[in-house]
């Protein structure tokens, strides 16, 4: 079977609620120029991505909209491309919710931001698999 190398609408952390509950119990680990916070929880519909994810720069480091819409879009197709690795390690009946924020206060290459986003997917996933898949609360 192919990989699908793709983002849905379903799969985007969007909910004020969830994105709340992320920030104030959800665990962080940064792989510069990125920062993780993710949660691990219960999945509650079978019809859920395995993941949800978010994505954000601030506005403080970076005035201009185009900016940080472009770094958000660099963010999302690094996310995109190498999710795969990640999803194989969340069971089946959780749910993981994260969040990724750039750091840094220059303008990135896609490479750089590619390295970052791989290498925290690679930190999630071994965190996960020495969590056993329990829930995180």
């Amino acid at each position: 079977m192919a990989i699908r190398y793709t983002f849905k609408v379903y799969e985007r952390l969007k909910r004020e609620q969830h994105i709340s509950t992320l920030f104030h119990s959800g665990k962080a680990f940064s792989v510069f120029p990125v920062r993780f916070i993710y949660l691990l929880l219960p999945r509650t519909n079978a019809d859920n991505a395995p993941v949800m994810t978010g994505f954000s720069v601030p506005k403080k480091k970076f005035r201009s909209s185009v900016h940080r819409h472009r770094i958000r879009r660099l963010l999302a197709e690094a996310w995109r491309l190498n999710k795969h690795l990640l999803y194989a390690n969340v069971a089946a009946e959780k749910q993981l919710h994260l969040f990724l924020i750039f750091t840094d206060v220059k303008m990135p290459e896609y490479e750089t931001v590619s390295t970052a986003v791989t290498k925290g997917i690679n930190n999630l996933s071994e965190t996960i698999l020495k969590a056993g898949n329990k829930t995180i609360e």
